[in-house]
């Protein structure tokens, strides 16, 4: 048994370097060779070990984290698509064209356009507005109980936390941690218009039955505290939640009766990535509040 366990581990380890070693060359070439080099598996074998630790294939996971790369690039860096698409890998700007629209429902043309007259400055990380806020959102408010979670910690560019969800999703599916009523969140602890982008701290969380939880776990725990909250439910693609945050807190909290918790904002995120659409996507933005 114990012999059992130590190799699913070795698995396990071997997998989570994968994972890194995409998100870190989505510029490079990424076929089933070279991971299956990273993983120290064999090529033959590879493929299907990896789809059934992580539950969907390899070039699955490639491919949406070269797109997620090419979205951020839209909105924050003013390179043209010819140099984008060569930074995620693809021969021809057609190419990429296909494959982004065939991901987002957009072109990456459309998608950059869209987002133009929402930002001042894309080569900044969510920069401030000096104009008038063009979307209004509806605050909810809510008692929540206590809820102690596992997660991963993240530094670095929070749009590159996929890395560490990718982690935690396969670590906690390997343990028989996910079931039906498991809940995704996110904790973000600075901001990112003062903290330097690779400076930035947060964490993959996911529920758990503690009782379940391996005393030998690698996970960190976690915990949100009982309280108030304030929250806005947000529809989109992940590379457009910085709107709803700037909103609440340059409008709407501004013109509350409410102080903000000493406790870190946490998005809640409502269907799966890897099933929905982008522009799908739901995610719950919470915050504590005094009372």
């Amino acid at each position: 048994m114990n012999h059992k366990i130590s190799t699913q581990n070795q698995y396990e380890h071997r997998l989570l370097k994968v994972i890194d070693y995409i998100y870190e060359h989505v510029d490079q070439e990424l076929d089933v060779n070279t991971l299956a080099d990273i993983a120290c598996m064999s090529a033959y074998h590879f493929h299907r070990i990896y789809r059934e630790y992580a539950g969907e294939t390899i070039n699955l996971t490639v491919r949406r984290m070269r797109m997620l790369k090419a979205a951020t690039y839209l909105v924050r860096s003013d390179l043209n698509q010819q140099q984008i698409a060569k930074k995620v890998r693809y021969g021809s700007v057609e190419a990429f064209n296909r494959a982004f629209r065939k991901h987002y429902g957009e072109t990456p043309q459309q998608y950059r356009q869209s987002r133009a007259d929402r930002q001042q400055n894309v080569t900044v990380l969510y920069p401030k507005s000096n104009k008038e806020y063009c979307t209004m959102y509806s605050v909810k408010q809510q008692h929540i109980t206590s809820l102690t979670l596992i997660g991963i910690a993240h530094q670095g560019d929070y749009m590159q936390i996929g890395q560490a969800f990718e982690k935690l999703s396969l670590m906690a599916g390997k343990a028989q941690l996910i079931d039906q009523q498991t809940r995704f969140f996110g904790i973000y602890f600075d901001d990112p218009d003062t903290v330097d982008r690779d400076a930035l701290r947060s964490m993959a969380c996911l529920s758990v039955d503690l009782e379940q939880l391996p005393e030998d776990h690698a996970f960190e725990l976690i915990t949100i505290p009982e309280g108030e909250t304030v929250s806005i439910l947000f529809k989109g693609d992940y590379t457009e939640l910085e709107k709803p945050y700037n909103w609440l807190y340059g409008q709407w909290l501004p013109q509350s009766q409410f102080e903000l918790a000493d406790f870190p904002p946490f998005e809640e995120y409502l269907n799966d990535v890897k099933d929905t659409a982008p522009q799908e996507l739901l995610t719950q933005i919470n915050f504590l509040v005094k009372t």
